[in-house]
């Protein structure tokens, strides 16, 4: 009888334990940011010291192309970071590394380029953007074929379990509805988003698993469920301050790499 029921306890320790594996959502505590011209700075190009309207990004080449200073804020914002780290004007201003933009110096002298993303060829100023924001070098994953290691879902998991988001860059994919996209930026850019949950759907096969998005675009719907297997992709960037395993520290490593001294 007792080893019975030392089996019958193990079978159902091990019911439970198999569905404590898959029956999981878990998300991390976001603040939206919508991409817009956030502080009285001076763009010199519109001769404009003005905050624009959070939503202004529809009609507004600035606000427009302004993803990845809101990405990085969100990012920084979870990190407990303040002002000017989380002013998405203050993060162009002190990460976008060409166009003729002077590095930190209080006003933008361009407007409407966006920012890189590091790939061949091109400057890492959307790296260099969460790297100011956020305070430390970001881990780097993608694209296949470069230097640095591919996402994968566990890895995605095992950050968010730890409290840690992901910024994610959906290279040459844009808003819908997005007026102007610099033919330059098109392929060696894309548009920024933070990966800041999950959800496995109850089951134990992860084809359908989702994640939480936030999109700092106004008309996106921010925040919504994608599916994670059209999240993670091969020609896609993705950053943050840890590699998801434990055995590497966050480090600028091999995204210096690309482009060079």
């Amino acid at each position: 009888m007792r080893s019975l029921l030392i089996s019958v306890l193990a079978i159902a320790l091990a019911a439970c334990l198999s569905a404590s594996a898959f029956a999981a959502s878990v998300t991390l505590p976001i603040t939206q940011v919508w991409q817009h011209k956030d502080t009285n700075m001076l763009c010199v190009p519109a001769a404009d010291a003005t905050i624009h309207a959070w939503n202004h990004a529809i009609v507004c080449v600035h606000c427009g192309t302004y993803c990845a200073p809101a990405a990085c804020s969100m990012y920084a914002l979870h990190w407990g970071r303040g002002v000017p780290f989380t002013n998405q004007d203050n993060i162009y201003d002190n990460a976008k590394l060409s166009g003729g933009e002077i590095l930190g110096n209080g006003m933008l002298e361009t407007h409407g380029l966006g920012m890189y993303a590091g790939t061949p060829m091109k400057q890492p100023e959307i790296q260099t953007a969460f790297s100011y924001a956020v305070g430390v070098w970001p881990y780097q994953w993608g694209p296949q074929g470069g230097q640095n290691p591919m996402l994968t879902h566990p890895m995605v998991i095992s950050m968010i379990n730890h409290n840690n988001p992901v910024l994610w860059i959906d290279m040459g994919t844009w808003p819908s509805d997005q007026s102007t996209i610099p033919v330059e930026l098109y392929y060696d850019s894309g548009h920024c988003k933070i990966i800041a949950g999950y959800n496995d759907m109850n089951t134990i096969d992860p084809a359908d698993d989702q994640y939480l998005i936030y999109d700092p675009w106004p008309n996106s719907g921010s925040p919504y469920w994608k599916m994670a297997n059209q999240v993670i992709d091969p020609v896609d960037i993705y950053l943050s301050v840890w590699d998801g395993v434990g055995t590497k520290a966050s480090s600028w490593g091999s995204i210096k790499q690309l482009f060079g001294d």
